[in-house]
């Protein structure tokens, strides 16, 4: 019993500190934010540069993730092996990641190393030379991993569902790009890529953790503030929807899947908060409506800085089912009973429980995060700006929003889990 005891200590530790973001802005403009948890003596910086598909053609299609894992190959100063050699001198986390709309690069050091290890990241970022006799090597991973993600079902359920929904725009392709798109890409072409969109104005910065902000800024402004800002012509997409029911088949698929996509908000909207938490009070309402058809039915948001989704997913046995769940959405949409004050409630302390658990380890905090920054959300403590009355207007909004309904068939009639 003692042990349990001390198990459940460090999260009361961690609930009695204040959560709330504050920001800053670098000599150079870029923004930053901060989010401090004093209890655990580390710090991790999350950079995220809005830079990704949407930047993207078929014919560059995967540069932004191929440039993800060339900045680790060496600067103007540090070889590669010496890039790895300085992180784990000073027992540094290191990791990165591509999607739609940005790639994010995270570390999380010890208090006393934390001034080095963004001394480290800021070279990686802004001083790489993308060797030319690393290239080939780099693609040849990708391939690899293009390779792999084909052996999976949702490789073809994504494609389809990318394709229904995103037509015309970089979307309806994958941030990981073709075998043949990245075979092609040159090193100018990368090169090119890589000099327009990593400026100073297409970042922001979370630093999470255990750190003196006035400090830390001094650190940021000598490393980070010290890069020149190139401006950057911003793209913006849209998507029209023709149909408000598609159907694809997919005969790759050993299963049907069944879409139904609300166009909300976006993360930079004052209803963005609302948006979130009426998507968690939806998703626990309907999917236990549907438990009976498929158990891991789900109800989730997705954002760049292009749209806000609100995405139901179920698994179905055929069009007929496919219809008979579409008609449950719509209904629980015209009526929202589930938003009501004990459900707020449950919401704002496990969306807090939550955050503060992610807090515990401040990159991971940063992987969960960066979606939201880069898609224009700086006040991520949202959950707290919710109210009953807001919600419900948030509810009738929805009523009025952009629908469409998304069935894909796969080649075997049937449902499988």
């Amino acid at each position: 019993m003692k042990y349990l005891a001390v198990l459940f200590l460090f999260p009361v530790l961690i609930f009695a500190s204040p959560l709330k973001c504050e920001y800053a802005t670098l000599n150079n403009g870029i923004k930053v934010i901060f989010v401090k948890v004093s209890e655990n003596p580390v710090i991790s910086s999350t950079v995220v540069v809005k830079a990704g598909l949407k930047h993207e053609n078929k014919d560059i299609n995967g540069v932004s993730h191929l440039l993800e894992h060339l900045v680790f190959n060496g600067t103007e100063k540090r070889t590669q092996r010496q890039l790895y050699d300085d992180f784990d001198l000073i027992g540094c986390y290191n990791n990165a990641s591509t999607s739609d709309h940005y790639t994010a690069y995270y570390i999380l050091t010890t208090k006393e190393n934390f001034e080095k290890g963004i001394e480290i990241q800021s070279d990686m970022l802004f001083h790489s030379i993308i060797p030319a006799n690393k290239i080939d090597k780099e693609k040849g991973i990708v391939i690899e991993e293009i390779r792999k993600d084909r052996m999976s079902p949702m490789f073809y359920e994504e494609m389809a569902f990318r394709k229904a929904v995103f037509k015309g725009t970089p979307y309806e392709m994958k941030v990981i790009g073709t075998e043949e798109s990245v075979k092609s890409l040159k090193r100018d072409v990368i090169w090119d890529f890589y000099k327009k969109y990593y400026s100073p104005e297409n970042v922001v910065i979370l630093i999470a953790g255990d750190f003196e902000k006035d400090k830390v800024l001094q650190y940021l402004n000598k490393y980070f503030g010290s890069v020149k800002p190139v401006k950057i012509e911003q793209k913006k997409w849209d998507f029209k929807w023709d149909k408000e029911f598609t159907q694809v088949k997919k005969p790759e698929l050993p299963y049907n899947v069944f879409y139904f996509v609300i166009k909300g908000v976006k993360a930079n909207s004052k209803d963005f908060p609302f948006q979130e938490c009426y998507a968690d009070l939806f998703n626990s309402s309907l999917t236990k409506s549907l438990m009976a058809i498929d158990p891991q039915a789900s109800v989730s948001t997705d954002y760049t800085d292009d749209y806000g989704l609100i995405k139901v997913r179920v698994k179905v046995k055929d069009l007929k089912e496919a219809e008979k769940v579409k008609q449950m959405v719509e209904n629980l949409i015209g009526k929202p009973d589930f938003i009501k004050e004990e459900k707020l409630k449950e919401y704002k302390t496990s969306t807090k429980a939550d955050t503060l658990f992610a807090l515990e380890r401040p990159h991971f905090y940063g992987m969960l995060q960066s979606p939201y920054i880069a898609a224009g959300c700086t006040d991520l403590i949202y959950f707290d700006k919710v109210n009953l009355t807001g919600l419900k207007y948030f509810g009738e909004k929805v009523k009025g929003f952009e629908k469409k309904a998304v069935f894909i068939e796969g080649k075997k009639n049937e449902k499988k889990n």
